[in-house]
C-alpha cells in the first residue's frame, strides 16, 4: 500500500549507561529501531522488550516511556513523522507495535541517509519525506525472499552456500551450473523463483554488502576493496555500489565517518 508521510526529525542515541527514556505523550508518530542491546518500554498499558534488530512503533496521544534505565551498550535510531492523509493514518494504526526488521543493515543505511540529509539540507522537505517513507517501508517489509514460504531444495541451498562462502572468486552462472551438474538456464530460473533476482544480482549484492563493511572498517582504497570482494573492474564496482546505495563508495565512507548521535 502506498502511503504519504511528513517527516519531522530523527536522531541516534548511543547510551553511556545513564538515564532512561522519559515518560511522555507526543503529537506525532515515532519509530525506534534498536541497533544494539535492548530497550524496555511501555506504551499505554502494554510493555515491550525491544532487542537488537527490532523496531517499536509509537502512536501519538498515548503515553509511553522507559521501564528501566538505559544499558551502557544501548544504541538506537529514532524518527518522528506524521501521516499526510487519512488513508496513511489508517495504515499506521493497523501496524503491530513491535516487529523485527528483515534487513537491519539496509534499514540502518536509510536512517543514516535521513540523518545526513537532515544535517546538510534541512530545508529539503520533499527529500526528507521520501526518506521517512522509505524507512517505514523497509522497517515493515516482509522478507522478499520466499524461502520462508517455500522450503529450499538442496540444489538451491548448495548454491546459496556457495555464493556466500566464495563470493570473492570469479563465479558465473555457467560455472556454478557446471559444478552443480545442471543446466545454467534451469539453475537461473530456479533461483529466481525462490529469491526474485538473478544469480548475478545476488552475487553482486553479497559483494557490495562486504564492500560497504570494508569501507566502514578498513583503510583500503576503493580499488583495493573492489578487488578484495571479487570485482576486477573498479569502474563497474562503483556503478554497482551506486545502484545499491545511491552514492559513490567515497561518499559512503565519508558519511560513515560522521556521527549524528545524542546521548542521555
Amino acid at each position: 500500500m502506498r502511503i504519504q508521510l511528513k517527516a519531522n526529525n530523527a536522531g541516534r542515541l548511543i547510551s553511556r549507561g545513564r538515564g532512561g527514556h522519559i515518560s511522555r505523550i507526543i503529537r506525532n508518530w515515532e519509530l525506534i529501531f534498536v541497533l544494539k542491546s535492548r530497550l524496555e518500554m511501555f506504551v499505554g498499558g502494554e510493555s515491550f522488550d525491544v532487542t537488537a534488530e527490532h523496531c517499536l512503533l509509537l502512536p501519538p496521544g498515548i503515553r509511553h516511556g522507559g521501564r528501566g534505565g538505559y544499558t551502557p551498550d544501548l544504541s538506537f535510531f529514532w524518527i518522528h513523522f506524521l501521516p499526510a492523509d487519512r488513508k496513511s493514518e489508517q495504515y499506521l494504526k493497523k501496524l503491530p507495535r513491535r516487529f523485527k526488521a528483515m534487513n537491519p543493515a539496509r534499514l540502518s543505511e536509510y536512517f543514516q541517509l535521513f540523518l545526513s540529509l537532515q544535517e546538510d539540507s534541512p530545508e529539503d522537505e520533499e527529500g526528507l519525506d521520501m526518506l521517512v517513507q522509505l524507512i517505514l517501508h523497509e522497517a515493515c517489509r516482509k522478507t522478499g525472499e520466499n524461502s520462508t514460504a517455500k522450503e529450499l531444495p538442496p540444489l538451491v541451498q548448495h548454491l546459496r552456500k556457495t555464493l556466500f562462502l566464495r563470493f570473492r572468486e570469479p563465479l558465473s552462472t555457467s560455472l556454478l551450473a557446471k559444478e552443480l551438474q545442471c543446466n545454467p538456464d534451469y539453475l537461473g530460473r530456479l533461483y529466481r523463483n525462490y529469491f526474485n533476482e538473478s544469480i548475478t544480482d545476488a552475487l553482486n549484492r553479497i559483494r557490495i554488502r562486504h564492500a560497504a563493511e570494508l569501507l566502514r572498517t578498513s583503510s583500503l582504497n576503493v580499488a583495493q576493496i573492489a578487488d578484495e570482494v571479487g570485482f576486477n573492474d573498479p569502474a563497474y564496482f562503483r556503478r554497482r555500489f551506486f545502484r545499491c546505495y545511491a552514492m559513490s563508495p567515497g561518499a559512503y565512507r565519508k558519511l560513515k565517518m560522521q556521527e549524528f548521535v545524542n546521548t542521555e
